[in-house]
């Protein structure tokens, strides 16, 4: 493999500030984690997955509130955010700076398992606890909010569903959101402020880095105001400016590493296609320069058993020349 060589960041991690007219964008995890997961304001994630899932959600547990401390201290923390929105709904909201195969299938794994770690054996509940847990409704969301173009549609929303008819679903309970937000962010830039819907701002939102977007963003709503001021301040705090510029640079090495290992891809294909046909082309070649003596011997009136010793041929190949 070739060797990652990437370009420095201007960042946090050699003790300076970010750019002048730069915050902070909400898709780091940490920063993302601070905002949304902050449960004495609930009232910014209820407006969050109420715009996403365009009904009135209101969040009942954040349960994975633990907020990250310094990325120098432990970088592996938990940073989705999984929430229960009913008795038997809950969500797992997860921003993706680079959304590829691995973090794909994590994410549904995630779901699945979240969907069998709350169900109870019957054994467990009342005879009247089964019968109203068989009646409700139970949804498990999974939402991931990407920095990419990861779909053929900015949002794409999957389920179990007929593989031929696609009309007919095996359960509505498990359910995927992945949603582009470079595509609202570009929105943003693009509409007025009163021409973007809730959605379109409550995503966008979350790409922001530019300091005066996210100030007329901000003036939509209260909610909205209340975390531009929060991006605003906490884009001078050192542990979230040291999160951002460690995943922007694992994104830029994750990038790195698909060109390289695309071109390595390449070579080592073609080394093994070329190495391939030589080894054909040499067995072919051998196999004919084989029959070739066989034949000559058969026609000098050779025995069967010397033509057999010398040549290697079994007796069928030999009689059919």
């Amino acid at each position: 493999m070739n060797n990652i060589k990437l370009k420095k960041r201007e960042g946090s991690l050699r003790g300076t500030r970010l750019p002048k007219g730069e915050v902070v964008p909400l898709m780091s995890d940490n920063l993302f984690k601070k905002v949304y997961g902050d449960t004495e304001h609930l009232e910014r994630l209820n407006y969050l997955l109420s715009s996403i899932l365009d009904k009135d959600v209101r969040v009942i547990e954040i349960l994975n509130d633990e907020l990250i401390g310094d990325y120098r201290l432990n970088s592996k923390k938990c940073v989705d955010l999984v929430c229960k929105i009913g008795e038997f709904d809950y969500v797992n909201v997860e921003v993706n700076t680079a959304y590829n195969a691995y973090e794909i299938d994590r994410n549904a794994e995630f779901i699945f398992r979240l969907a069998s770690a709350s169900h109870k054996p019957d054994e467990e509940l009342s005879k009247s606890d089964r019968e109203r847990i068989r009646k409700a409704k139970k949804y498990y969301i999974q939402i991931n909010l990407n920095n990419k173009d990861t779909n053929y549609k900015p949002y794409v929303s999957f389920s179990l569903n007929d593989d031929e008819d696609p009309n007919f679903k095996l359960t509505n309970m498990i359910k995927i959101i992945n949603i582009n937000v470079s595509h609202y962010l570009e929105m943003c830039y693009t509409k007025g402020i009163n021409e973007l819907s809730d959605f379109e701002v409550a995503v966008g939102i979350i790409g922001v880095y530019q300091e005066n977007l996210l100030n007329r963003l901000s003036k939509r709503n209260k909610i909205l105001e209340e975390i531009g001021d929060i991006v605003k301040k906490y884009s001078w705090v050192d542990d979230v400016i040291v999160a951002y510029d460690r995943e922007e640079y694992l994104k830029e090495a994750f990038e790195a590493n698909i060109e390289y290992a695309v071109a390595d891809a390449v070579e080592e294909t073609t080394k093994r296609v070329t190495e391939e046909v030589t080894e054909k082309v040499t067995k072919e070649v051998t196999e004919k320069n084989t029959l070739d003596i066989a034949k000559k011997m058969k026609d000098a009136n050779y025995k069967l058993d010397e033509i057999i010793k010398i040549t290697g041929l079994s007796k069928e190949q030999i009689e059919k020349l």
